[in-house]
């Protein structure tokens, strides 16, 4: 609950309160404990506990109450901002309606934006299940970039469940290959191998929100360079709008 306070803390206010709140974090509170970790250890009984329990209720109860009374003022503070948004611009009825929050326009967005968006749609499409992104990321960044995609399957021909999906990123002075590899136990393992002048120099195990970063960092650099990837990317972004 005192968490809870430091919001509406933070705007000020000076009334009883405001204060109640303050010094029971600062004293109230600490002084309590203090008072109860001061009883030696051997004399820490069952009725001293009682005495801790029931002293914190009631810091408990007291927090509650002073904390509604500050929402209570916060809320009014709300309410009466909002009557002044509406004398100001009228009602919202009279207003048109805006985008949606995450309108994203491909012909107009930075790549890291659309790169984002797409591995976003990817994970919420796909769902909790690494193997389901694996599959689904296969095809998309397939058709997205397939001048860098090579997508690796198992089973007969190759015809089978998707193993490897790599995606080799060039960059001003190398190459980096960002794979997620399907591991035998059904989870996805993420990597990334430099190669400097077309020879293989390193390879990192890293988790996947590095792997994702990195790869929108590096793979916005190479739509920004090559157009046709910036067509490639803003068309399959509008097909999976």
């Amino acid at each position: 609950m005192l968490a809870q306070a430091e919001t509406l803390l933070a705007q000020g206010g000076s009334d009883e309160a405001a204060y109640a709140l303050r010094e029971t974090e600062r004293r109230y509170l600490p002084d309590t404990l203090r008072a109860y970790e001061e009883i030696p250890p051997a004399r820490r009984d069952a009725t001293a506990a009682e005495m801790l329990v029931g002293q914190l209720r009631l810091l408990e109860r007291a927090t509650a109450q002073r904390l509604a009374t500050l929402a209570e003022s916060a809320q009014t503070a709300l309410a009466a901002n909002g009557a002044f948004l509406s004398e100001r611009f009228g009602p919202i009825d009279a207003l048109p309606e805006t985008p949606p929050v995450d309108f994203v326009d491909p012909a107009t967005a930075p790549p890291a934006v659309l790169v984002r968006r797409l591995l976003e749609r990817l994970e919420a499409d796909s769902g909790p299940n690494p193997v389901a992104i694996l599959e689904r990321a296969a095809v998309r960044l397939a058709a997205a970039f397939p001048a860098i995609v090579t997508v690796r399957r198992g089973g007969f021909l190759g015809r089978g469940p998707v193993e490897e999906i790599a995606l080799d990123v060039p960059r001003m002075g190398d190459l980096l290959r960002y794979a997620l590899v399907r591991t035998p136990q059904g989870d996805v393992e993420p990597t990334v191998t430099r190669y400097l002048r077309g020879v293989k120099n390193k390879t990192l195990f890293v988790g996947i929100a590095e792997w994702t970063n990195g790869l929108i960092a590096d793979l916005a650099a190479y739509v920004d360079r090559e157009r046709g990837a910036r067509e490639a990317l803003a068309r399959l972004f509008r097909e999976n709008r």
